[in-house]
């Protein structure tokens, strides 16, 4: 992208107004139509709140495990400063390709408002922001803009999240109570809840917000970050990525696990009050994002015996 400055005092105030056009004009042009499009056309007039924009906030929330939606829009913005230096360096080539991916997004935006489904036209937003820079910039700017722009896919809200994955309450629940049979535990599994043989202790049930779903949308979404700017080869990308849930899982187990153990240890009211609420910032979040670690380590345990190597040496 070209580089506009006024620095070296050769520019007065109109030129330095052009040059700032020349370069971020068209960033501010594409910006402010989606905003027009986006957050202030009335798409869905039988909404309370019609426009996309608002659809999306309100529906960031906890009855639809949605809450990590608020830290999207900050994260693209910081993506975007990241790389911006790099995309500044890159030449300037427009490419009337770039118009294919925007002409998609406005296909996808306009079934959205003819089918009344919102989701439908935050899908098209990354092709629209890509699709924006290779046809005002090139395909050398646009390609910095793909992980920043299809990272708004963790902002769209899955309908019916719970139910699909009720799978994951079961597996947590069966797994608690096998291991809880092996390490001596007597206690009874019905359906989704965890009892004491004896009664020493209440109940544990292992609800919806227990079988680790949020916690894995949190963590699917730091693997794609840690995985993007961490790894060089694509398929290491996609393998980290692929991780989140494996890891998620064995971290979810042994989140409830303790809250099985302090309970049948005497502790049930700690256990089912403070532990449970803050066991995934102590115990559910260290576990997965030292399994990330690990496995970083391993797919790239070459490079990292070289790196030792060249200290050695050194």
């Amino acid at each position: 992208m070209r580089k506009a400055s006024c620095k070296d005092g050769k520019h007065d105030n109109v030129n330095c107004a052009i040059l700032w056009l020349k370069e971020y004009g068209p960033v501010v042009l594409l910006a402010c139509v989606l905003y027009v499009f986006f957050a202030i056309v009335p798409l869905f007039k039988t909404a309370v709140g019609s426009d996309l924009v608002g659809w999306t906030w309100r529906a960031w929330n906890t009855k639809n495990d949605f809450i990590h939606g608020w830290a999207i829009p900050f994260l693209f913005v910081a993506f975007v400063v990241m790389a911006w230096d790099t995309m500044r360096k890159e030449p300037v080539k427009p490419m009337l390709l770039g118009l294919v991916p925007v002409l998609f997004g406005i296909v996808l935006y306009v079934a959205s408002a003819r089918t009344l489904q919102p989701r439908i036209a935050l899908i098209g937003v990354p092709f629209l922001i890509v699709g924006g820079v290779s046809y005002l910039f090139g395909w050398r700017v646009a390609r910095h803009m793909l992980f920043p722009a299809f990272f708004w896919y963790f902002a769209i809200p899955v309908p019916g999240i719970q139910q699909a994955t009720s799978f994951l309450q079961v597996a947590v629940t069966e797994s608690c109570y096998r291991a809880g049979l092996l390490v001596g535990m007597n206690i009874v599994n019905t359906g989704n809840e965890i009892h004491s043989a004896d009664n020493s202790w209440n109940t544990l049930d292992i609800a919806a917000g227990c079988s680790g779903i949020r916690s894995l949308m949190a963590l699917v979404m730091i693997s794609a970050i840690y995985a993007y700017y961490t790894q060089k080869e694509l398929w290491k990308k996609a393998f980290l990525f692929a991780c989140a849930l494996p890891l998620a899982l064995v971290a979810n187990f042994f989140r409830i696990f303790t809250i099985l153990v302090l309970a049948e240890m005497g502790f049930s009211e700690f256990a089912a009050g403070a532990w449970h609420d803050w066991a995934g910032l102590l115990f559910f979040f260290p576990i997965a994002l030292a399994g990330l670690f690990v496995l970083d380590r391993l797919l790239n345990w070459k490079t990292n015996r070289k790196v030792v190597r060249k200290r050695i040496q050194g």
